[in-house]
């Protein structure tokens, strides 16, 4: 552990301490690794003021009573020795009044032989190596010491000492174990020093903030807020620097967790702020976020600012023009694909489709029939095309003039009554529809028998119906070229004007038909098929 790493926050401490402000900081130690059956402590805050209390715990609360080898003594928390069910966070927290610091510690401990190395020395600057454990010294001054060179036994009682000849060939992984009594039993502990060698050309660099910006950061109240800042420590040097966050006003909580990046031969130090909710005080508070190494120190500020009512009406109003798009887009999907959609829904939920209305018939069929005007097109249509996909196919009833007739019957009554218990009247047009003159003519005295004029009598008597009183729905088809809507009556005018007229090819196949059938269904009631 670096220096600065395990003293700055402690003298920021003691002098915010000493200014009597009230805070909360959270400070997260870079992770420790240790090695199985060897005694290591933590020390959780060296310089601290006095009348400072001191509390471990494991991290999310729970107490260190039932765990095996862990004793505190002089405010440190010991392992004694280290076991792999130690690892895990710990948590040390100091207390002054309303003042609080917190420190957790990552530790993992590991089945190796030799712990890793947490002190490093150039070999050009020294001329002996110390066995640095100076607490297990306090405990047994009488303790033995062995050496190792990256883990290989060396030969020689070197005690305390290692002498060190001032060669690169020295450089390399130094460990010294130390075996000690402690309270009547025998334990060891160790420590590993790095000697190296900086050539001339090797450069320390000063760490630099990459991100974020100095500037204004928008929050909303009662929302987290997450924020990270992350600096390029150098090439080739990462000792003693360390990368925090701070707040003004200092009594805010803050945390923040710092890890260590490599990315293209190059070191870089990341601090993750988080806020879990944004409450008034953090307003217009200045966050910033340093590094510091012997080589410089570099900074940045950033304010919390609200979120401006024009930018959220902004949001809001780019949110609302998103949804009314979007609502388009669908309704002109749907306007569209309605045809598909309805038929669609018929054949999914049939029995939710079916009208109950007490109708016997789906549809009532209209065409000249039975007199010189007669269209065997229409004819054609009416009696073989028509029922052979509405009521074969789609299980629709009708009732098509010229073939449902009962013998005998009242024309003029009949027409009326099955009229009214019909759901739709589908009127079939051809070219002999459009003269008023030969209507008129089926209506005159002029030989022309009665029953010969009921399908002009099925028209008006629908056409009323649909016009006048509004409870019957008409449907024209038309199955032969040179209709013009100029030469229609008025009312048939009306009708194709404003519910249009389907077109019915007699000599085209079903494939090109199949776009009129989809459109007739659509126009006609859900049916159930029989």
């Amino acid at each position: 552990m670096s220096f600065s790493t395990l003293y700055f926050p402690w003298i920021l401490l003691s002098a915010l301490w000493v200014a009597e402000i009230e805070m909360h900081i959270t400070h997260r130690s870079s992770a420790d690794f240790f090695v199985a059956g060897v005694v290591f402590n933590l020390q959780c805050n060296i310089n601290r003021p006095q009348n400072v209390s001191v509390r471990w715990s494991r991290v999310r609360g729970q107490s260190l009573e039932n765990t095996t080898g862990l004793t505190i003594r002089d405010d440190e928390l010991w392992f004694l020795p280290a076991e792999l069910v130690h690892s895990g966070q710990y948590s040390c927290l100091s207390r002054k009044g309303n003042d609080t610091w917190e420190t957790i510690f990552d530790v993992s401990v590991h089945n190796e032989t030799c712990p890793r190395m947490n002190r490093q020395d150039d070999v050009k600057s020294i001329k002996e190596l110390q066995c640095f454990l100076p607490h297990i010294f306090e405990i047994d001054p009488g303790a033995q010491v062995t050496w190792r060179n990256n883990c290989h036994p060396l030969s020689g009682n070197y005690g305390r000492v290692f002498p060190v000849d001032r060669s690169p060939g020295r450089v390399g992984l130094y460990t010294c174990f130390v075996n000690f009594t402690f309270e009547g039993q025998n334990f060891s502990a160790a420590q590993t020093t790095e000697i190296y060698y900086k050539s001339l050309d090797f450069v320390v660099t000063r760490p630099e903030i990459i991100y974020p910006e100095k500037g204004t950061q928008a929050v909303t109240l009662g929302k987290s807020f997450n924020l990270s800042c992350k600096a390029l420590v150098g090439e080739n040097d990462m000792d003693e620097t360390d990368i925090y966050w701070m707040i003004e006003p200092e009594s805010l909580t803050l945390n923040y967790n710092s890890t260590t990046l490599e990315e293209d031969g190059k070191l870089y130090m990341r601090a993750d702020l988080s806020i879990p909710e944004v409450t008034a005080e953090y307003l217009y508070a200045n966050l910033t976020c340093l590094v510091q190494h012997p080589a410089g120190v570099d900074s940045v500020t950033v304010q919390l600012i609200p979120e401006s009512q024009k930018e959220h009406h902004y949001r809001i109003g780019l949110g609302l023009a998103a949804l009314v798009a979007l609502i388009m887009l669908l309704g002109a999907m749907g306007f569209l694909f309605r045809v598909d959609l309805v038929l669609a829904y018929r054949d999914v939920c049939p029995s939710a489709a079916v009208c109950n209305d007490g109708k016997s018939y789906d549809a009532y069929v209209s065409y000249l029939h039975g007199d010189q005007l007669s269209s065997s097109t229409a004819i054609t249509f009416a009696l073989h095309s028509l029922p052979a996909v509405l009521e074969d196919l789609c299980g629709y009833k009708l009732f098509i003039s010229g073939r449902d007739e009962l013998p005998g019957e009242a024309v003029h009554e009949g027409v009326a009554d099955r009229m009214s218990r019909s759901r739709r009247l589908i009127i079939v047009l051809t070219s002999q529809s459009q003269s008023d003159v030969s209507m008129k003519a089926l209506l005159s005295d002029g030989g022309v028998r009665l029953e010969e004029s009921s399908s002009l009598y099925e028209q008006r008597v629908g056409l009323y119906d649909a016009l006048v009183k509004q409870g019957l729905k008409v449907v024209l088809v038309q199955v032969e070229d040179g209709v013009e809507e100029a030469l229609l009556p008025e009312s048939l005018r009306y009708i194709r004007r404003t519910r249009g007229v389907l077109r019915w090819r007699p000599n085209a196949s079903d494939r090109a038909n199949r776009r009129f059938w989809k459109h007739l269904r659509y126009l006609m009631p859900p049916a159930q098929r029989r």
